[in-house]
């Protein structure tokens, strides 16, 4: 019974420990705007040594990609023991995985913001969310294998392979675009979701003509 004791408090320690670095690491990126000089210094900020920190971490950017995939996990963990998601299909699904993404991050928004590198695209700088694109390019070929098996999606010769890619420049475009949302409860983000999401199925499917004129639309008007 003491042994068990032991490790329970043990355990509590070291989440203890934890939490204590990930939440000074965010509130110092938030005060500052940029990653403290160094780990030496964090450490002495923060009263812990050095070796306390190695032992949870090796850097600075392995707590943020812990805290997007983290965020992503919590998402679709919440959505799969919902009562609804067998019963959507592979477009419902993803809509319900953005709206929930996004209401998800309105807890660390501000931190969101500061973490999220500013062009993604580039390979040095994606290197940062690259667990968080493994994880949304398993969820997404889920998605895509469902969506063939239902006909929701069109099997294309040397196209089907990329569809994880494109999608993925969807979530980029829709992040940049709930970074710049003025609109009152993210209102225009939930637009946006909803337009892109249905232009991107029907470019994997049908009804090609009627979303592209309805995005370009709501585009436009938006500016």
């Amino acid at each position: 019974m003491a042994e068990a004791k032991t490790t329970k408090k043990a355990v509590k320690e070291e989440i203890s420990l934890t939490e204590k670095i990930i939440n000074a690491f965010k509130e110092y990126k938030l005060e500052n705007g940029k990653d403290p000089s160094s780990i030496y210094s964090f450490c002495k900020h923060i009263e812990i040594s050095e070796s306390d920190f190695y032992s949870h971490y090796n850097s600075f950017a392995e707590i943020e990609r812990e805290f997007w995939t983290g965020v992503f996990q919590q998402t679709v963990e919440k959505l799969k023991n919902s009562d609804e998601w067998e019963s959507f299909s592979s477009r419902e699904k993803l809509l319900a995985f953005y709206f929930t993404w996004f209401e998800d991050l309105l807890n660390n928004r501000s931190f969101a913001l500061l973490s999220f590198p500013k062009r993604p695209s580039l390979p040095n700088e994606e290197d940062l969310l690259k667990p968080l694109k493994h994880e949304f390019h398993q969820m997404v070929k889920e998605l895509m294998i469902e969506g063939e098996s239902n006909g929701e999606i069109a099997n294309r010769k040397f196209i089907s392979d990329k569809y994880s890619d494109l999608l993925w420049m969807q979530f980029v475009f829709l992040f940049d675009y709930w970074k710049k949302d003025s609109s009152k409860r993210f209102e225009n983000t939930d637009a946006a979701i909803e337009k892109s999401v249905n232009l991107g199925f029907d470019l994997m499917g049908r009804g090609l003509v009627e979303s592209l004129t309805d995005f370009a639309k709501f585009l436009l008007k938006s500016k």
